[in-house]
This record gives C-alpha cells, sequence and structure tokens, in this order.
C-alpha cells in the first residue's frame, strides 16, 4: 500500500471516536477482544468492525492465544503519522513566521 492510501486508512479509522476509545484501550496495553467490548460498550459485531477498520489500517494487528484473540497497538504506524503531522508542523510554522515578520514590517 503507498504512503497516501495508508495515510487514508488510518485518517478515516482515527475519524471515529469509538475507535479511538479503543486504540485508547490498546495504548494501556494488549487487550482481548472480549475486554475491548466489555470497555468500548459495544456489541461484538460492532466491536469486530471497529477492530477491522484498525487493522486494515496497519493500527493494531491481532495474536491468538488459545481460543482468546488480543489485539496490540501498531507503534509502527504512529511512526507515520507522527512523521505526517511533523512535516505539515514545520511547514506551517514557518508560514507564521513568514506572516510574522510580514506584520511587523508593516506595523
Amino acid at each position: 500500500m503507498e504512503i497516501e492510501d495508508r495515510l487514508d486508512a488510518i485518517f478515516f479509522a482515527l475519524a471515529d471516536r469509538r475507535r479511538r476509545l479503543l486504540l485508547a484501550e490498546l495504548a494501556v496495553g494488549p487487550k482481548s477482544v472480549s475486554q475491548l467490548v466489555e470497555l468500548g460498550g459495544m456489541k461484538l459485531s460492532a466491536t469486530s468492525k471497529h477492530i477491522a477498520a484498525l487493522e486494515v489500517a496497519n493500527l493494531l494487528y491481532k495474536t491468538r492465544n488459545g481460543r482468546e484473540v488480543y489485539c496490540h497497538l501498531n507503534i509502527d504506524a504512529w511512526h507515520e503519522v507522527a512523521n505526517y503531522i511533523a512535516m505539515h508542523d514545520k511547514f506551517w510554522e514557518g508560514r507564521l513566521d513568514e506572516l510574522e515578520a510580514h506584520l511587523k514590517m508593516n506595523s
């Protein structure tokens, strides 16, 4: 998947507050799907749908221990998001510095 496609999937996944809630729970540590169902206050089918969207975005990955499926936060994907945001932060910081210089010159 190209970087733009990955970013589209990531930001789509992050657009839903329930998925962000699941990610916040996983930031504490891996959780079983059943734990995420309880913590998220959703039905299994809804939780599974949100987990699938997060998995497509590569924000989490799953492992199996016996009959239990566990979700883990994928730190690598977060580095990609952080790099994207840092790039835009640097751009806008430079633009704001230019605006500030312009305003000082014309005041």
